[in-house]
């Protein structure tokens, strides 16, 4: 009979014994591959918050821009470079923005805002702001088209930053912004059309959008614009196809500085790339309390057992033979724990898919989750899990398995 059938008998012995830490190990691998699941579905929701909702998947500023936010360092041709990006391979679609600071009131009341001009024809689909509103709708590129001096414009505010002014759908508003290059104050009658709830903290909180002519004439700079905001027909957790479709742009517009998504919200990156760490740590800590367990489990086993393995001694079997014995009885009892438990937490990853965990509107972030986070089930990543718990099962019981191989076969059965 091999080692490894054997090891498979004895681990049967206690039937009750083994259940019991097998569940154990089991329910802890569950744990992990639930809980793991359920991060990446936290950090891939954010991605899309952040990507979906103001950043888009990549953005092209005039070098020195995006470290100051110096609203005279202009794009002189933004229109041409979109037009451009648009042409490219792996760009879907690029928009014109401009950036600047402001006064939104509305009778007594008033407040800062950061002023966000966008093409309402091209910025619908760079981002997901569609999606995001919770009342009203986008602005109209028909109304920003015809909108001069003496016309009513469109704004789009975040729900949050109208309750604090305690406006809704239709209130009349001035927005106020200072020509950037005479200081003069420049202000135009503004009406709510729509409320969002993207789940961008800044720009439902602080953020007012207007057309992107509309904020070229408030801050008097042309047809110029500090941002062309793209959206990409590439998967945006792989690094190396997102430089890949950036970098022909980069070179064809070298006084430009063009960032994907990962150095424009680079605390999501960071978090990301330290998720290996942290699963690491996770293993670690869960293994840790189930250690006490299994050692206590297989010590038990040896001790019952003390007798039978200095009669096999004896009889011949070697030092070697032993420890691999009671190394494979840990083997078959790291499988039996660990993989039905690795299983049983992706087949729930997949129930919970459709539904989602909700974590509540109130749940801040960096981003806020309005709507409920969907695990994402790796199978391949489950049965990872499961063989490095079940490896790190054979690691404990390296030392019975030492001490079984030293063991004086006289003393072991006069015992």
């Amino acid at each position: 009979m091999s080692t490894f059938r054997l090891a498979w008998r004895n681990l049967w012995r206690n039937r009750r014994r083994t259940l019991i830490t097998a569940g154990a190990l089991g329910f802890g691998v569950f744990f992990m591959v639930v809980t793991i699941s359920w991060m990446n579905g936290v950090f891939d929701r954010m991605v899309v918050i952040a990507t979906g909702a103001r950043t888009g998947h990549a953005q092209v500023h005039a070098k020195g821009w995006f470290e100051t936010r110096d609203e005279t360092i202009l794009l002189a041709e933004a229109d041409e470079l979109a037009a451009d990006a648009r042409a490219r391979p792996g760009v879907a679609a690029a928009s014109v923005r401009a950036h600047g600071i402001a006064l939104l009131a509305v009778g007594d009341r008033s407040r800062g805002v950061s002023l966000l001009g966008v093409d309402p024809a091209r910025e619908p689909e760079v981002t997901e702001l569609g999606r995001s509103l919770a009342a009203g709708a986008l602005l109209d590129a028909n109304h920003a088209a015809s909108a001069s001096g003496g016309v009513v414009g469109e704004l789009v505010i975040g729900k949050h930053l109208a309750e604090k002014l305690d406006v809704e759908l239709g209130t009349r508003l001035v927005l106020t912004a200072a020509d950037i290059q005479t200081g003069e104050a420049r202000a135009e009658a503004v009406r709510v059309v729509g409320l969002l709830e993207s789940g961008d903290i800044g720009l439902d909180r602080s953020t007012a959008i207007v057309p992107l002519a509309m904020a070229q004439r408030l801050m008097g700079i042309g047809a110029q614009g500090h941002e062309v905001a793209l959206r990409l027909d590439v998967d945006l957790m792989d690094q190396e196809a997102m430089a890949a479709t950036l970098a022909p742009l980069r070179e064809a517009h070298p006084q430009t500085e063009v960032r994907g998504w990962r150095a424009l919200v680079p605390m999501i990156n960071s978090m990301i790339e330290m998720q290996d760490t942290w699963i690491g740590v996770f293993v670690g800590v869960i293994f840790f309390v189930i250690a006490f367990g299994i050692i206590n489990t297989i010590t038990m086993s040896m001790a019952e057992r003390w007798h039978e393995m200095g009669l096999l001694r004896a009889l011949g079997t070697t030092p070697w033979q032993l420890a691999t014995m009671v190394l494979s009885e840990a083997f078959w009892l790291g499988l039996v724990g660990a993989i039905p438990g690795a299983l049983a937490g992706w087949l729930l990853a997949i129930a919970l898919q459709p539904i989602g965990i909700p974590l509540g509107e109130q749940t801040e972030f960096i981003v806020t989750f309005h709507e409920p986070v969907r695990p994402h089930p790796d199978l391949l990543a489950s049965l990872l899990y499961a063989i490095i718990f079940t490896a790190l099962t054979v690691l404990v019981s390296a030392m019975s398995a030492w001490r079984v191989s030293r063991i004086d076969p006289i003393e072991a059965m006069r015992a």
